[in-house]
């Protein structure tokens, strides 16, 4: 009998959870599509924001947030999106990420999403700094990171404190060492200004300035 019991409310614990899951399944399989084609689901969007929530009030664990977070994010980016809904979805993209990293911190990509989302909705830059640096600390070394948190980093780098500025700095050798291509075409493409990253690398790396030399 207490078998019984016991099974019976593990399975009162387990059915929550593994019903969210499934309800959460096709949010998984749209973003794993994203990722493979770049190209955002637009019609799906509203359902999959939808699916999440339901799966989150029925198991709120940090994946379901997260999820939701990058959803609406993607709505704030789609070109179809009326300029009226972009702010809305952007706002519900960085609550929905913070909770995210409110259950689990270590999550770099889910803090660099915080950040954009603050700097696009025009927060000071002490709250997009506070996210930018969380994204590199709990993700020091993420390939597909760098570039993006230098695109934004580097648009405060005038007014960020020392310590932001060393993280940047750090951020800026480990790209162009591990992707001096792409470092390359973001200069030329003005995604990065050369100047400003000559001036946070300084004396500090003289070989890599002088290598950004026949960029300018």
């Amino acid at each position: 009998m207490t078998v019984l019991v016991v099974a019976g409310a593990l399975l009162l614990q387990v059915t929550p959870r593994l019903r969210a899951s499934l309800h959460y399944l096709p949010v998984d399989t749209a973003i794993a599509r994203y990722w493979e084609t770049g190209e955002i689901p637009t019609a799906q969007l509203p359902a999959l924001a939808a699916r999440a929530r339901e799966a989150i009030a029925l198991y709120p664990h940090y994946r379901y947030w997260d999820g939701l977070s990058f959803v609406e994010y993607l709505r704030a980016l789609d070109p179809d999106t009326p300029a009226w809904l972009v702010r809305p979805a952007l706002h519900r993209s960085m609550t929905a990420g913070l909770e995210a990293v409110r259950r689990a911190p270590a999550e770099p990509r889910t803090w660099l999403r915080v950040a954009q989302a603050r700097a696009v909705l025009g927060e000071d830059e002490a709250s997009v700094a506070s996210a930018l640096e969380m994204s590199i600390l709990t993700g020091r070394v993420e390939p597909t990171l760098l570039l993006p948190r230098l695109e934004l980093g580097y648009a405060y780098a005038d007014r960020f404190e020392s310590e932001t500025l060393a993280l940047l700095r750090d951020q800026t050798v480990l790209a162009w060492r591990v992707n001096e291509r792409g470092f390359r075409q973001a200069l030329r493409s003005g995604r990065l200004d050369v100047s400003r990253v000559k001036s946070v690398l300084g004396e500090r790396y003289p070989e890599i300035v002088s290598a950004l030399e026949p960029v300018t």
